[in-house]
């Protein structure tokens, strides 16, 4: 089944790879631009005037407005971590083919469990972008959901990808 799938999923595949690499790219422009940029540097020079108490604040406001930048802190890290573009590409294509997997073993763990073992090559119609949407593989409508799960008992918030085969 593997093999179908990913021979139909290619240009999505390949489509999200493109558009998470453009992305990451546009936050580590973005990144990079705010940390060279007057506002930043007023603020550091700023700080050198600042009580101890205080200073601490508008250093907790910098680095947070450098992880909105970034889309969050992994990434934040991952930008410093990767210096060039090669490397970030190399990053998210390892993260791309992860997420790739993962929906993959999601379809066929939900097709296997109503039953089906086997499937013809088969043309993807499809309304997503690659990660969520509904697709219909050899007549079977698959919907693929990603939700926001956590509460009281669980401490952090995360994602849940939900998977339903019609």
């Amino acid at each position: 089944m593997q093999v179908q799938i990913t021979k139909a999923f290619a240009k999505l595949n390949a489509d999200l790879l493109a558009r998470q690499t453009t992305w990451l790219e546009s936050r580590s422009t973005a990144v990079r631009a705010y940390y060279a940029s007057p506002e930043r540097i007023a603020t550091l020079d700023g700080l050198r005037s600042t009580p101890r108490g205080e200073a601490r604040a508008v250093r907790d406001a910098d680095d947070r407005k450098l992880e909105n930048l970034a889309g969050g802190k992994t990434w934040l890290a991952a930008i410093w971590a990767n210096p060039t573009e090669a490397h970030r590409a190399a990053l998210i294509a390892k993260n791309v083919k992860s997420l790739i997997a993962r929906r993959d073993a999601q379809i066929i763990a939900a097709l296997t469990k109503v039953g089906v073992t086997s499937i013809p090559d088969f043309d993807l119609i499809e309304t997503s972008d690659g990660v969520e949407g509904h697709f219909v593989v050899a007549g079977h409508h698959v919907t693929i959901r990603t939700i926001l799960a956590g509460g009281y008992n669980i401490q952090c918030l995360h994602q849940r990808t939900l998977v339903k085969v019609k």
